[in-house]
């Protein structure tokens, strides 16, 4: 087993007060804070350095990772809500960005992808993202850092779990019941 994460910077006081306030049993709300920081963190980012908004962004980089797609295939892949994408999909459209065109077999839908300045675009902040997320887990070794994404997955997969769950008692009391916190135990 790997040594200790020893971190690179020392956390504020202000962070720290924060931090210790809740107990271990509180680590997904330490999770959902971090998670919070760093959208904080990029969109800033993202506006200084490209002019563009954490929501275009994400658009963005699902469009350069999985080429044309949909409006409810990126919000699936970015866990979002569609109207979201659909709203940066508009604003990339506006500025030159990405473009739409017909989905085959439906007049309605539309495929969205990057135009040529679009693409460029995200290659270079896609390189930007790769640094900084390097600098993030600085300090930590390869085996801790796949220890980090195993975690990860396992709360994912426990939420994705508790959605499906909520899902299917919510389906089975009507519409308008509502989610417990204490689902069943999973498979």
């Amino acid at each position: 087993m790997s040594e200790k994460v020893r971190p690179v910077a020392v956390p504020s006081q202000r962070l720290r007060r924060y931090w210790d306030s809740y107990g271990l049993t509180h680590v997904p709300y330490r999770l959902l804070m971090v998670t919070k920081m760093l959208d904080r963190c990029i969109s800033v980012a993202l506006d200084q350095d490209a002019g563009i908004s954490l929501a275009e962004w994400r658009v963005m980089a699902n469009l350069n990772r999985l080429g044309a797609s949909t409006v409810t295939e990126l919000a699936d892949q970015a866990k979002v809500d569609p109207a979201e994408v659909s709203r940066a999909a508009r604003s990339l459209e506006a500025r030159g960005l990405a473009i739409k065109s017909p989905y085959p077999g439906s007049k309605a839908k539309k495929r969205i992808s990057l135009t040529e300045a679009g693409a460029d675009m995200a290659g270079r902040i896609s390189a930007e993202r790769r640094a900084f997320y390097g600098y993030l887990l600085e300090g930590l070794d390869e085996t801790q850092r796949q220890m980090f994404d195993d975690l990860l997955l396992h709360v994912a997969t426990r939420i994705e779990h508790f959605e499906q769950a909520s899902t299917a008692k919510g389906r089975k009391k009507g519409a308008s019941a509502a989610r417990s916190l204490t689902p069943e135990p999973a498979p």
